[in-house]
């Protein structure tokens, strides 16, 4: 049953994920699912921890665990001996400072743009 206020329909927030593909050849392969629509106040935490990074590494840091608890779903991602990494701000922390950094700006990029579902990077 749908309640209207004010003789008006609410309108229903459909949240977006999104799969990130990266161009990079070194990258190829790599699937990473993510939450593409956070709220407002997750996305600019994130971006003020991110953008502080070149002169606070603790913020960097914090912005890292941040995507790989709240906004990171999934990925195929595994170290070089075969173990499978997990999917959260744990596993994220293991991969190398390019690779993080990427998937930040692809998820960054496609997080900021309407209507689109799949993130290059």
């Amino acid at each position: 049953m749908v309640i209207y206020t004010n003789g008006v329909k609410p309108f229903t927030l459909q949240r977006r994920r999104a799969v990130l593909v990266f161009k990079q050849p070194e990258y190829e392969g790599i699937h990473i699912e993510a939450r593409l629509d956070v709220d407002l106040r997750t996305f600019l935490d994130l971006q003020l921890l991110a953008g502080s990074g070149d002169t606070n590494a603790a913020d960097l840091k914090n912005a890292f665990t941040m995507f790989g608890d709240q906004i990171l779903e999934c990925w195929n991602i595994q170290d070089e001996d075969g173990t499978p990494l997990s999917a959260d701000a744990q596993g994220f922390l293991t991969l190398p400072p390019s690779l993080s950094t990427a998937i930040l700006t692809a998820w960054s990029e496609a997080a900021t743009t309407a209507g689109e579902a799949l993130a290059s990077a």
